[in-house]
């Protein structure tokens, strides 16, 4: 049976964590802290032993949904400055969505500590429709990196939520999707997930093993 990750709903005048300076888990605090935390704990293709702690949260009220995910690491790599660029091969942490009950399309939202993001929207790998500009009402930060822990945040807003899937938000609607966490290219490269599942290769294009996400 697969997990359920429980999108918590978030006071209306709120929207994605403000992220300053040095980010630590254990700050936070009212309702972000009150979001549903999950660890990114499976790593499939593990071929050197590099596990780092890896966590999201996801809110959701009528701007859209809200995401915080957050990586300790001793050393990052943050290279890419193009927007749909090759984030994934800069440590990255990523949340896939299937919003629609029904609706084939997912979105994949990568982001590196930069922070530099890639946005896509299709039914698969091939033939995605990728961001070069910023949504309006995604609001997208990053905190420092200080050796330790580094954090984005961001929301999906409700207009793009509505436009790409028809979706209005709204408490029980059921989702699919997963968390993960990558770097291609750094010193080195892993890849890790919320559920994981069984392929010969790291591909997180995988949308018919997403798991259950469902609004509260």
């Amino acid at each position: 049976m697969s997990k359920v990750y429980v999108i918590r709903q978030l006071p209306a005048e709120l929207g994605r964590y403000p992220l300053s300076g040095e980010f630590k888990p254990e700050e936070l605090t009212g309702a972000y802290a009150d979001l549903v935390e999950v660890e990114l704990d499976s790593f499939p293709w593990d071929v050197n032993g590099y596990k780092p702690d890896c966590r999201a949260r996801v809110g959701w009220n009528e701007k859209g949904l809200h995401v915080l995910m957050y990586a300790n690491e001793p050393t990052i790599r943050a290279e890419e400055t193009e927007v749909g660029g090759f984030v994934c091969c800069d440590s990255c942490l990523e949340f896939f969505l299937m919003p629609k009950e029904g609706n084939p399309l997912y979105f994949n939202c990568e982001v590196s500590p930069v922070p530099v993001y890639h946005l896509g929207v299709g039914e698969g790998r091939h033939g995605r429709m990728v961001y070069k500009f910023m949504p309006e009402g995604m609001e997208l930060v990053s905190s420092k990196h200080e050796g330790a822990w580094w954090a984005v945040s961001y929301t999906i807003p409700a207009a793009f939520l509505q436009n790409h899937f028809g979706l209005t938000l709204a408490s029980g609607q059921k989702m699919r999707g997963n968390f993960y966490k990558c770097a291609d290219k750094h010193e080195t490269p892993h890849y890790g997930m919320y559920v994981p599942y069984d392929v010969p290769r790291p591909d997180y294009h995988r949308p018919e093993r997403f798991t259950d996400f469902v609004t509260e």
